[in-house]
């Protein structure tokens, strides 16, 4: 049931960076389009209002002799240009290029008086429907001079260039929010493991402790129930209790140590190490255990090949790897060979013990993984590999495990050489 509530958190997060995507994509293409709708008005504005100025400069050179009503002008070739020129006070048309239709007069009147100043003015009328981009310009001797040119054809192309801009923005709307969406469930991936990480490991650790917190609580409800007796008469449950509670901290101390690992190279004390004084040091402390066990161990190390490293974390892990291959090795013994691969040292630690299956050695390394689930060994956490694991990590090498059911198995750890050496 804990899940149906964390699937919709997690959808509600997924909708919620989809919406912070598109709205970001939306400011940035509103922004965007803006401009270049913007500029692009105006460039078209101004190519315009260029070629008005340089025919008023040109008319406005002969406007001051009589002029024909309709007049013609040899320099002016572009068929959407028409200009008028008014006497103001009388409301007179003077003369007029490509004239409008006479309906439209009182409306060119009224616009001239609108703009008439002493300077020149730029403006935008509408003519029978049709966009006009307008220069008008005082003359002499209360003369006033309106160029006319049809700009229809630069706002339909500025209306479909708004038009593209706009459908852009749409369809790239839709995809930011299938996008934002996709892209939230590939964000909140590593979330999600984490998560998932969490609850494994609050369940395992939940688990372990709960074995010790039991047997510890029933054997001091015993003593409890037995006020008057002697310790020595309980002292196979005081022994109990004290193994126990050795046990959890052990735990305590495991997890701590895993959780000081993730910090990598932080928490290590690095130093250069001879990797065959550093075995053979390693191996003289765990060869008493081993033969007590009745069990060999032999070393294989070239002299030249160095590392660096910090020394107390690769001693625990190599006595991690001698703990695992003891405690799974009934006959033979332990070998560890050491290679020159590259820039790399390959160190190979191999046992002839039970092996394990596939489906085992992928988990290996996880937190809580057992070799055998049926052996009754309390001494056993399923963390030693996982340790193992973290130590390598730390010093930027790689872990390797190859396992043949009833042969052995073969743990490598590769680790970068010294450069001096």
């Amino acid at each position: 049931m804990r899940g149906i509530p964390e699937e919709h958190d997690i959808i509600r997060q997924r909708v919620r960076l989809a919406l912070i995507n598109m709205a970001v994509l939306v400011m940035i293409w509103t922004a965007l389009a803006s401009f270049v709708y913007s500029m692009e008005t105006r460039q078209t504005i101004h190519v315009v209002d260029v070629e008005l100025s340089q025919l008023a400069t040109q008319i406005g050179k002969h406007a001051q002799v009589p002029l024909p009503l309709e007049t013609a002008d040899r320099n002016i070739t572009n068929p959407d240009i028409h200009y008028v020129i008014w006497e103001v006070p009388q409301h007179r048309l003077v003369a007029t290029f490509q004239p409008f239709p006479a309906h439209t007069l009182p409306y060119l009147y009224r616009n001239l008086r609108l703009h008439l100043t002493n300077a020149s003015s730029y403006y935008t009328a509408e003519i029978g429907h049709v966009p006009y981009r307008v220069f008008q310009q005082a003359l002499p001797h209360q003369r006033a001079l309106q160029i006319f040119e049809n700009v229809q054809d630069d706002q339909s192309r500025l209306s479909r260039l708004l038009s593209l801009l706009a459908w852009g923005g749409a369809i790239g709307l839709g995809l930011s929010v299938l996008g934002g969406f996709l892209l939230g469930l590939w964000t909140l991936k590593p979330i999600l493991q984490v998560r998932r990480r969490e609850r494994e490991l609050l369940s395992d650790v939940s688990h372990e402790l709960r074995t010790p917190l039991a047997a510890m609580t029933t054997h001091a409800e015993l003593l409890i129930r037995h006020p008057a007796d002697s310790i020595e008469d309980h002292l196979n449950w005081i022994e109990t209790i004290y193994s126990e509670s050795q046990r959890m901290s052990r735990l305590v101390r495991n997890l701590l140590e895993m959780a000081y690992l993730e910090e990598g190279w932080r928490s290590l004390n690095l130093t250069h190490l001879s990797l065959k004084e550093f075995l053979d040091s390693v191996a003289a402390v765990y060869l008493p255990v081993l033969e007590e066990s009745g069990l060999t161990l032999t070393l294989e190390v070239p002299d030249d090949l160095a590392v660096i490293g910090d020394p107390m974390k690769l001693r625990q892990l190599f006595l991690i790897f001698f703990d695992n291959a003891r405690k799974h090795t009934l006959h033979g013994g332990i070998t560890i060979q050491v290679f020159r691969h590259g820039n790399h040292a390959k160190i190979h630690v191999k046992d002839t013990g039970e092996g394990m299956s596939d489906a085992l050695r992928r988990r290996a390394t996880e937190r809580f993984v057992r070799g055998d689930p049926t052996r009754q060994d309390s001494s056993s956490q399923g963390l030693g590999l996982a340790i193992a694991k973290k130590i390598v990590a730390a010093h930027h090498g790689r872990l390797q495990i190859k396992s043949i059911p009833g042969v052995g198995t073969d743990v490598i750890v590769v680790l970068r050489l010294h450069r001096g050496r």
